[in-house]
Order: C-alpha cells, then structure tokens, then sequence
C-alpha cells in the first residue's frame, strides 16, 4: 500500500473556532476558494481573510465591528456645528 499525503482544506470561525460541517458532520475542499464559497454559501460571514459562523454573540460582533469602515465625519463648507451659533 502507498500513502500519499494529500492537502484538504476546511472553514473555521475566527471568533469561536467552530469548523464548517455539513449534513453529513464535515466538509474538506481541495483549495481555499472552494472552502470559503462553501462557507458563504452555508451563511457563513466572510470578512476578506476572515470566517464568522452563522453564531450572533458579542463575540462574533466584534470582529463584524473591526471589519467595518469608520463613521463618515466631514462638514459642509459653511455648516455649523451642534450647539455653536
């Protein structure tokens, strides 16, 4: 018999670790595009690099909230602040 090694590929969360499973209780891929199409299509949220299982926590929520861009600050030439007259 000749083993071979082989390389698969699987989705885990970056916020709890849990791995993606399908009905069948597991889910390996050949590259880490098809894992991570699987992963979205599963409801999976993909943040560039970043994989978030379908859980809604704190925890889950922060890396949501780091991924996100800063509030838009910016005043209209002429506008006045709060408060200020």
């Amino acid at each position: 018999m000749t083993l071979n090694p082989v390389t698969a590929y699987t989705a885990a969360c970056n916020a709890c670790g849990e791995v993606l499973e399908d009905e069948d209780g597991g889910t390996l891929f050949t590259d880490p595009v098809s894992a991570t199409a699987a992963a979205s299509a599963y409801g999976w949220t993909i943040l560039g690099d970043q994989h978030l299982c379908p859980t809604q926590d704190a925890t889950h929520q922060k890396f949501i909230d780091q991924a996100m861009p800063p509030e838009p600050a910016f005043q209209a030439p002429g506008q006045l602040t709060i408060g200020e007259e």
